[in-house]
């Protein structure tokens, strides 16, 4: 992946760690740098599997495979 994506996606993991985090009643600042690291690595991986995911269900779809 280039540097462009692996930005892309580490700033919409970040998005998605703070909605986690502000689903569960607490704030950014309940957890410690390395608690934080844990989540948006967590929502980063997500979305790296949903782009191989997503792809291949298409492909499948037009291949008529279910």
């Amino acid at each position: 992946m280039t540097g462009e994506v692996r930005s892309r996606i580490r700033e919409r993991a970040i998005k998605k760690a703070k909605v986690r985090i502000a689903l569960h009643g607490r704030t950014v600042e309940d957890f410690s740098e390395d608690d934080l690291e844990i989540v948006v690595a967590d929502e980063e991986e997500k979305i790296r599997k949903q782009l191989w995911v997503v792809p291949l269900i298409a492909v499948g779809i037009i291949l008529g495979i279910t």
